[in-house]
């Protein structure tokens, strides 16, 4: 549940209407929960991490920044127990930027004297979230194919703190590269 919006974050879950970015006509903008969306090794060369593995979601929902933030801090959590010396690097895909309105409701006595109801009903900014598309990656993480399955195991837990239904799959690609992994070996092996 998200504290500084009055009710549960299902009532802003389903995309609805057009963004709301911060802007010029938007200028007070929440501060994001999320700071950082890379973990592990990330200087790491590509050829060190062939194996990569995204969280894929399959139905457009808002995901709050501290949502993200916590997924960040469960998958961080199970890695770095299972796999040593952080052999791995996590990448966050989704940014929260669109800011999400609340137009605040009196519920004491003789409030329907206080306020006007739904008139001038736009509301002030509260909070903000990423708004993630069908079949986008919410999440990748590249790593070794011995530490696969440690890997797919930490991104079902992860998937409890999502809301809507997500997917893992394997990807085809070498890493974070745009290349296949077949691709990739052949051009090694001519640059040799």
């Amino acid at each position: 549940v998200n504290k500084n919006i009055l009710g549960p974050f299902k009532c802003y879950r389903f995309i609805k209407n057009k963004p709301y970015p911060k802007s010029k006509y938007c200028k007070k903008c929440p501060v994001s929960k999320i700071k950082m969306f890379d973990i592990g090794d990330k200087r790491a060369k590509e050829r060190t991490y062939p194996c990569c593995i995204d969280l894929i979601n399959m139905e457009p929902i808002n995901v709050s920044s501290e949502c993200l933030e916590s997924v960040r801090i469960v998958m961080n959590r199970n890695l770095t127990k299972s796999i040593k010396n952080k052999k791995f690097h996590l990448k966050i895909k989704m940014h929260p930027l669109h800011i999400l309105r609340n137009n605040k409701m009196l519920s004491r006595a003789g409030a329907d004297r206080v306020q006007t109801g739904m008139r001038n009903s736009f509301g002030k900014p509260e909070s903000i979230c990423a708004r993630v598309k069908k079949n986008k990656s919410v999440l990748s993480v590249r790593c070794r194919y011995k530490d696969k399955h440690n890997v797919i195991s930490a991104l079902k837990q992860s998937c409890y703190k999502l809301s809507g239904f997500q997917t893992i799959r394997i990807s085809k690609f070498w890493g974070f590269t745009k290349m296949k992994s077949q691709q990739y070996i052949e051009q090694i092996k001519k640059h040799i």
